[in-house]
């Protein structure tokens, strides 16, 4: 396997001043989207044969991930802006601690290393500590596809126990935040390894979403979108590789021009970004401002919602006796 660069400690006490009263001057590329490419670094534990993404942002999580990687069998290695990966020859299913509690996407690259060794092991996701990182519809989705999923203490075990995996449906809607994300790519990503027409019910749609159902779908998965109210995805057994390019980060871009307008400066911005959204929103940024449509408010029928089974973290105190067995 490749070495990577030893990471910074877990804690990182750096800090950045800034001093302001300076116009804001100069010419900035935006680098790949952050969030884009740690959902398809989890997307290239599926490929079966070589897999590159160029654009790849340069920061710790680029490098977390690559170590994840090549931690749990797939050979991955940084240079500059390409992230470059090889199919794995063994898979070693179990995300360490020390990795896994540093990224966000955590449940989701498990959720591809479930769909290639049938089992894993991965600790709660880590990242930015703002708020709780909540994993339900993850979990649910794993169940859905023919997992048994055990939860104790700080660390999830998920292994497929039923035989002959067939197609699954999931809803990745939470209670109070509207479609997960994350979730979506979970069960994106294991619908892919999964035979027949599996659907996720209320997908997000998100920029994240889309990149990564684009990727596969150029790999040979089968994805059909039915708008904000179902995704259908059909697996296959076998997911080719090729090179990809990670869109620009729209937030840092965002920043940027928020960052010229406040200081009455003019700043040019390389690799800027267009993205659109087929919910109906549609952001464009061009050198005369920035242009939304509102969002599609649209909502799918209760009905098509399917019994879910809920998960919390953490889990309540459970008393000395009887005893309970450990929440799943």
């Amino acid at each position: 396997m490749d070495e990577q660069p030893n990471l910074p400690p877990a804690t990182d006490s750096r800090a950045v001043h800034i001093t302001g009263g300076h116009r804001m001057e100069g010419t900035v590329t935006v680098q790949g989207s952050k969030n884009i490419a740690l959902h398809l670094y989890a997307a290239a534990l599926l490929a079966d044969e070589p897999l590159t993404l160029t654009g790849a942002p340069e920061i710790l999580d680029t490098l977390v991930c690559a170590e994840i990687l090549n931690d749990t069998g797939t050979p991955a290695k940084v240079v500059g802006d390409r992230f470059e990966t090889t199919p794995a020859a063994a898979r070693y299913p179990v995300i360490p601690d020390r990795l896994g509690r540093r990224v966000r996407t955590t449940a989701v690259m498990a959720a591809a290393l479930l769909a290639r060794a049938g089992q894993v092991s991965f600790p709660l996701p880590g990242g930015d500590a703002f708020c709780r990182r909540l994993i339900d519809r993850h979990l649910a989705a794993m169940e859905a596809a023919g997992a048994t999923v055990a939860v104790t203490g700080t660390e999830v075990k998920a292994r497929i126990t039923r035989p002959g995996r067939a197609l699954f449906t999931t809803d990745v809607n939470t209670r109070s935040w509207g479609p997960s994300l994350g979730a979506t790519v979970t069960a994106m990503l294991l619908a892919a390894r999964t035979r027949g027409t599996s659907t996720i019910l209320n997908p997000s749609v998100e920029p994240e979403v889309l990149v990564t159902a684009s990727v596969l779908a150029a790999s040979g998965v089968g994805i059909t979108w039915e708008g904000t109210t179902a995704l259908h995805v059909t697996g296959t057994d076998r997911i080719t590789g090729g090179t990809f390019q990670v869109p620009p980060d729209r937030l840092e871009a965002a920043t940027l021009v928020l960052a010229a307008a406040v200081t009455g400066g003019t700043v040019r911005l390389d690799n800027f970004p267009t993205t659109a959204f087929p919910t109906g929103l549609v952001a464009v940024f061009t050198d005369a401002g920035i242009e939304l449509a509102p969002r599609s408010t649209a909502a799918p029928s209760p009905a098509a919602q399917p019994a879910r089974r809920p998960y919390t973290w953490p889990p309540a105190p459970t008393p000395a006796s009887p005893p309970t067995r450990s929440p799943s």
